[in-house]
């Protein structure tokens, strides 16, 4: 006759963790494209590697005029100013 032991051993896995503030809207679209058991942020690295691959084909494949640039970098800095002052104004209401 074949006797069994089973042993129980505390694990402890620490993993560092941070908190992300989205969009109601944001948070349906992870949980649309979320499989089974898939957790959050798995569905975040697995969508971020789709993307970063797919974009990584068209690498130096626009050609823009360099007007074309400047009006690009010039819109994309006015943008990025004003995401910072809200976000600032956000942050210093807590």
């Amino acid at each position: 006759m074949r006797k069994t032991l089973n042993i129980s051993v505390p694990l402890s896995v620490t993993m560092a963790i941070k908190s992300l503030t989205i969009t109601e809207h944001a948070y349906n679209a992870l949980k649309a494209v979320k499989c089974g058991d898939e957790s959050f942020s798995d569905v975040i690295i697995r969508l971020s590697k789709e993307k970063v691959g797919a974009a990584a084909k068209f690498v130096g494949a626009l050609k823009i005029s360099d007007k074309e640039y400047d009006d690009w970098r010039s819109s994309t800095k006015k943008w990025k100013e004003q995401f910072d002052k809200d976000s600032y104004r956000r942050i210093s209401k807590n």
